[in-house]
């Protein structure tokens, strides 16, 4: 199952305005960042999303796991 994706089909990503209103957020399906010269970083994992109405945008990735501390 590719879980990355589910999230868009579970959650609908919108923008609120300085006047309070709300803008649905669509993905940018081609956006230029260090990822893309190595691909498999990003697969599933970087996405960016620009607000309908106004030109804010944001970028979606999970956190990194860190590693437990031993001790």
């Amino acid at each position: 199952m590719d879980y990355a994706r589910s999230a868009e089909v579970q959650y609908r990503i919108e923008h609120r305005h300085g006047d309070g209103s709300w803008a649905p957020m669509v993905e940018e399906a081609s956006h230029h960042d260090s990822a893309e010269h190595d691909p498999e970083r990003s697969w599933g994992k970087r996405r960016l999303f620009r607000c309908t109405r106004c030109d804010e945008s944001v970028l979606i990735e999970p956190e990194e796991e860190k590693p437990l501390a031993s001790g």
